[in-house]
């Protein structure tokens, strides 16, 4: 049985499972070159995504037999009318605007409904599910765990902005929600906005600047996020706009609060710093403030936690510490995009409460592509390389990266979720101090305050990290041991931790490969490892993609499939 799993929102994306196993997962954004690709930039549905992961299966798209979809149209025009139309009765005329813009959203979701039940051949193969549902099953369907508690957090969905829940077998139920606009996903976007850098993008950035401030606006944000009984929060709607919509979101006691905001490229100052770490320690005490209410109410040892809020990896590796749960788990595309995994999830198992037999143990999961197909590509582009096998390939690039040389790495399946994991990955040696600083300059040509995560060999990761459990997703950050720390300065953060990556030779033995090789000519199973991609544009899936992105920045080789490209040195400016 075919099961298809379609986001179609501010991040587009499907998935194509077979009997409950995912054949097939990608984000239509790496297919159309456009970062967090909406569905309107799509032309409705994630096209590509479909194509390729019917491509995958070897299948036509009218041979799916199922198809969920991410979220209820209807439900959602009718919730966040109503919000609108009661800020409208409180003062606001821009308020109803926005109400009759949501009808405009109602067409399009119809019309991408339409498109999608001529796709597959009829209206009876599509299902549309509630949203934050999608989001629990996309962590707890393809989790290791027979229970577990559900915890959910993001901007919204229909209209809930956070949900908790519980699972067992293949049943889900969610006991209750906090709507919107009491958002913690939605308040750290447009703070982050407020920041000088883009909603719905850049809240990672937000996160890694977090660590060079001090929560000076601590009692601010106590104020703005209340804690309340049952778990549950509330914002105070003071500091916004009364229509709660539009280019200024924040009201002026949000400015005399904070002060000005600050415009994109600008400066990053000491008051910006200090209001990234106060947003993400009380972020960080509402989440723990829900988790710890969810515990009570399930007494599970196991938490499943989903949505783009689960994507703050400096908050995930806190959780343990702070909660009851012994176990935790994300899903590697926790944010809008695993929603996709969650919808075909949902109408596989469906009412038949079929059995689980299924681990989302890998995020390989993307495209691959053949020697044959990237020679061909070298050829057209017109460049030298060389061939070697595998057994030549990773001494000489563990010795490119021993040496300084910064290295993108494209090898096999390419990765589901925002995060590169050793398959379309930049990578460089983590034991130079500069060279944090020389691949944000030449590479990357980013932030200097963005932090660079570290690949570790699973086995050995209890020697460097304070960490005691694999970790293959990228997504929990951990204190690296003090011992250590000078011995990975590129991996380690301004304070002491880093969002860790554990490779086992089980799912990644090239990789395992190659970092096993450079430790044993520096001492460190450790590279630093981050997304391959040039500015601005989502991580590389094709080989012409990385063969442009290679040449439009400082890297110093190329490692694709089984041919390695290199530069030769830059002469001196005259």
């Amino acid at each position: 049985m075919y099961t298809l799993g379609i986001s179609a929102g501010h991040d587009t994306s499907a998935c194509l499972m077979q009997d409950g196993r995912v054949l097939a997962a990608v984000e239509e954004e790496r297919f159309l070159r456009i970062k967090h690709a909406t569905h309107v930039i799509a032309g409705g549905l994630p096209f590509k995504a479909i194509e390729y992961c019917c491509k995958a299966a070897g299948i036509r798209p009218d041979q799916i037999d199922r198809v969920g979809f991410y979220i209820r149209p209807d439900v959602t025009v009718r919730r966040q009318s109503a919000f609108r139309m009661k800020r409208f009765l409180q003062g606001p005329p821009e308020a109803l605007y926005y109400s009759f813009g949501l009808l405009n959203d109602y067409r399009g979701f119809q019309k991408t409904l339409r498109q999608l039940e001529q796709l597959v051949g009829g209206s009876h193969k599509v299902k549309s599910l509630y949203h934050h549902l999608c989001h629990a099953a996309s962590s707890f369907l393809v989790s290791p765990y027979d229970e577990a508690a559900l915890l959910v957090a993001d901007g919204m969905g229909e209209a809930a902005a956070a949900s908790l829940g519980t699972g067992r077998g293949s049943r889900l139920e969610l006991l209750d929600s906090i709507d919107y606009p009491h958002s913690l996903g939605f308040l750290y976007g447009t703070t982050t906005g407020y920041l000088g850098f883009a909603v719905n993008s850049d809240e990672y950035k937000v996160m890694g600047l977090a660590p060079y401030g001090e929560a000076e606006f601590e009692k601010v944000f106590e104020d703005l996020i209340r804690l309340e009984p049952g778990g549950h929060f509330r914002l105070n709607l003071d500091y916004f706009t009364p229509s709660f919509r539009g280019p200024k979101f924040f009201s002026e006691k949000f400015y005399r609060a904070l002060g000005p905001e600050r415009a994109e490229g600008a400066p990053v100052e000491e008051r910006h710093r200090n209001i990234a770490a106060s947003l993400q320690k009380r972020t960080e005490e509402a989440v723990f403030h829900m988790a710890n209410h969810l515990y009570e109410r399930t007494r599970s040892k196991n938490l499943c936690y989903s949505g783009g809020v689960a994507l703050n990896c400096s908050l995930n590796g806190k959780l343990r510490a702070n909660t009851p749960f012994e176990n935790v788990w994300v899903q590697p595309a926790a944010g809008d995009p695993g929603t996709a995994v969650g919808a075909a999830a949902l109408v596989y198992h469906g009412d038949e409460g079929r059995a689980r037999d299924y681990v989302m143990d890998s995020a390989f999961l993307g495209p691959e592509y053949s020697d044959a197909e990237i020679e061909q590509t070298l050829h057209i582009c017109k460049v030298p390389y060389e061939r070697l096998s595998s057994d030549q390939l990773v001494p000489r690039v563990a010795k490119l990266l021993a040496d300084g040389a910064i290295v993108g790495w494209f090898q096999g399946r390419m990765e589901w979720g925002p995060r590169a994991l050793g398959s379309r990955s930049i990578l460089a040696n983590p034991t130079r101090a500069d060279m944090k600083d020389l691949v944000n300059r030449y590479v990357k040509h980013r932030e200097d305050f963005r932090p660079f995560a570290p690949s570790v060999l699973e086995e050995r990761a209890g020697e460097f990290m304070e960490w005691d459990r694999p970790s293959p997703f990228m997504l929990f950050a951990c204190r690296v041991r003090p011992e250590v720390q000078a011995r990975i300065p590129a991996v380690t953060h301004v304070n002491g931790t880093a969002r860790v990556q554990t490779v086992n030779r089980r799912e990644h033995p090239l990789y395992h490969s190659l970092i096993e090789e450079f430790g044993r000519l520096t001492g460190v199973p450790i590279l630093l490892n981050t997304s391959f991609n040039v500015m601005g544009e989502p991580i590389v899936c094709r080989p012409v993609d990385a063969v442009r992105c290679f040449y439009s920045n400082g890297l110093d080789a190329l490692a694709v499939g089984s041919f390695l490209l290199q530069k030769s040195p830059a002469r001196s400016a005259p």
